[in-house]
């Protein structure tokens, strides 16, 4: 195995070469994933940092890496002290150009176009200038030029691709290109550039294998008024593949002839500052007007039409027998030397005897007393912890289903939980459950809500690093946008059909960690009581899983709460109970859904 220095040297000779002072390697690729094919595992390469959210800036004599609270102690870590300087962000916004401001007074910084947005690029650039030196934008990523020299590089994925049936999507191909274009011509638009790919599989209702976790397919398209540019692999696709595309007016054209053909496109182009990386615009005909907007297919992805909404409460009701018969066996046999990666491994199992299943949506986070408390904790051979009745394990995981994403956090004491445990339990799940509960107008934003989870614990002055909610895909990202529930200011308001999670926690490092976390969808109200104040909405619980007894404080709930709850798990025994054969199961899920 290569070391941090090495490689952080071997970058510094080629910084030389170009007379860089500074080189940026962020969290992002071409297409904005979270999850990066190894190829393009930049920044954990140089950094041996790995979360998912971080970038690090190497200079010729210093090297820093921004994270927020999310990753403070698994960077801690993963970085090698001697190299690389951890900068504690504060917040989900990356603080590097505060540095920049402070530290690179007539400097050149270099950073690869293909790994940055338009918006963060232009900022950039102006920065530096007002800075009175330079951002230079150079497509040979030196990153990639490094590993080559250390032979350590990859090649992308060539995984085979496949279709969302209709009867999963909810709407055919054709009507949602129809749509799309209904959009453009709306904003006199002549095409539209399409770089994230979790926008390319809903519109083209297309799955794949290339990126971990989400079943995505490493492509662009471009479409225009009268016809639809796919740049894909061709050796990624089925015949049945390419000729439902080509029945639906979709050509497939190369990959590597994406940004040659930008060169060529004409007249008014629709590109999202925010996830179109700055090549593509770099590589655009000179005489084209860009028309700048938040995608449309966004909105339109992120609002689940009846049929993602059916099979997403079905993903969740089989995911739920799979968490049961989990938790079930926990309790059976902790006592036999359960680790981690064992429990996690065991959970996967049971999720895998579930039809269509197809595998996990992002990295179980497997934690056990102060694994618990790393946020984005993930456990290894050398981490593991064994489970014993002692502390608390949180687990946080989710499972990919033809008909839809799940995720899911439940925090439990396999013995005898302390006083303390239960009082940071009961804070946490009385901010679950005051979203969980939350009704609000139409209009209403994440940020607005927000606060609702996090009064109990702002009370006893204790917070959590991380949002209360994420979007969620229709067998697609388990993060989408541009729903979210945060403190982050959002444009982007509630709608109907919308999923999120619901997601409080409470983290003491080197203790133990608390999470709760359901999915929920947005809906209309069933009674509007009065019309004179416009709709109102509320959440609908996706997730379907009893909440641990033996943690819950009642003494610290309202009557109201503990009706709240009763509630939850009499549905969750009505729902569920049915779909379980193992006599067992059963009778332990009775019991632990009775009421308070």
């Amino acid at each position: 195995m290569l070391e941090t220095s090495t490689k952080v040297q071997t970058l510094r000779q080629l910084m030389q070469q170009k007379q860089y002072d500074f080189y940026l390697a962020p969290s992002t690729d071409a297409h904005n994933n979270e999850y990066l094919p190894k190829a393009w595992q930049r920044r954990p390469w140089i950094s041996e940092f790995d979360g998912s959210a971080g970038e690090a800036l190497i200079g010729q004599n210093n090297a820093l890496l921004w994270t927020d609270g999310r990753y403070f102690l698994q960077a801690e870590a993963q970085l090698d002290r001697n190299i690389y300087s951890l900068q504690k962000q504060q917040g989900f916004v990356s603080e590097l150009e505060n540095w920049l401001r402070d530290n690179a007074y007539g400097k050149t910084i270099a950073i690869d176009p293909t790994t940055v947005s338009i918006k963060r690029a232009e900022h950039l650039e102006e920065l530096m200038h007002s800075l009175e030196g330079k951002c230079v934008f150079d497509q040979d990523n030196l990153i990639d030029q490094a590993r080559t020299m250390l032979n350590d590089q990859s090649v992308l994925p060539r995984a085979a691709t496949f279709l969302q049936k209709d009867h999963f999507s909810g709407k055919d191909t054709t009507t949602k290109l129809k749509e799309m274009r209904a959009l453009m011509h709306k904003n006199k638009v002549d095409a539209l550039i399409v770089s994230m790919l979790d926008e390319i599989a809903w519109l083209l209702n297309i799955r794949g294998n290339d990126i971990n976790f989400n079943p995505l397919v490493i492509s662009y398209v471009i479409l225009y008024k009268d016809r639809c540019e796919f740049f894909v692999d061709a050796s990624k696709l089925s015949d049945e593949v390419k000729t439902t595309l080509n029945t639906q007016g979709i050509s497939i054209v190369s990959y590597d002839a994406f940004y040659p053909k930008l060169s060529k496109l004409q007249g008014k182009i629709w590109i999202d500052p925010n996830t179109a990386n700055y090549a593509i615009l770099q590589n655009l005909n000179i005489d084209c007007n860009g028309h700048f907007a938040p995608s449309p297919i966004a909105l339109a992805k992120a609002c689940k039409n009846i049929t993602e909404i059916d099979g997403s409460k079905y993903a969740h009701k089989k995911d739920a027998i799979a968490m049961i018969e989990f938790i079930h066996w926990l309790e059976n046999h902790w006592h036999e030397g359960v680790d981690e990666l064992k429990a996690q491994d065991m959970l996967l199992k049971f999720r895998q005897k579930q039809p269509n299943f197809k595998g996990t949506s992002f990295d179980t986070i497997s934690g056990f007393a102060s694994n618990g408390a790393i946020i984005h904790y993930r456990s290894s051979a050398k981490t593991s912890k064994v489970i014993d009745n002692s502390s608390l394990y949180l687990l946080d995981s989710g499972g990919q289903y033809l008909e839809g994403t799940t995720d899911i956090t439940r925090v439990f004491h396999l013995g005898n939980p302390t006083s303390e445990h239960k009082y940071y339990y009961t804070l946490v799940l009385k901010g679950h459950l005051a979203i969980q509960n939350a009704s609000f107008p139409k209009g209403t934003r994440g940020e607005q809500l927000d606060t609702l989870a996090r009064q109990p614990l702002w009370q006893q002055q204790l917070n959590y690093g991380h949002g209360t909610g994420h979007g969620v895909g229709s067998f697609l990202c388990v993060h989408e946008g541009p729903q979210r529930i945060s403190p982050a200011f959002s444009n982007q308001s509630l709608e109907s059909g919308m999923i999120v999670s619901n997601e409080p926690g409470v983290y003491f490092p080197h203790q133990f960690g608390i999470r709760i976390e359901n999915l929920c969808f947005v809906k209309p109200m069933r009674e509007q009581a009065h019309r004179d104040f416009g709709d109102f909405y509320c959440f609908e619980d996706l997730t379907l899983v009893p909440y641990a007894r033996n943690l819950i404080d009642t003494a610290l709930l309202t009557n109201d709460e503990i009706k709240q709850i009763n509630s939850y798990h009499l549905r969750v025994e009505k729902e569920i109970l049915p779909m379980i054969s193992d006599e067992a199961i059963k009778a332990w899920l009775t019991a632990q859904t009775k009421a308070l």
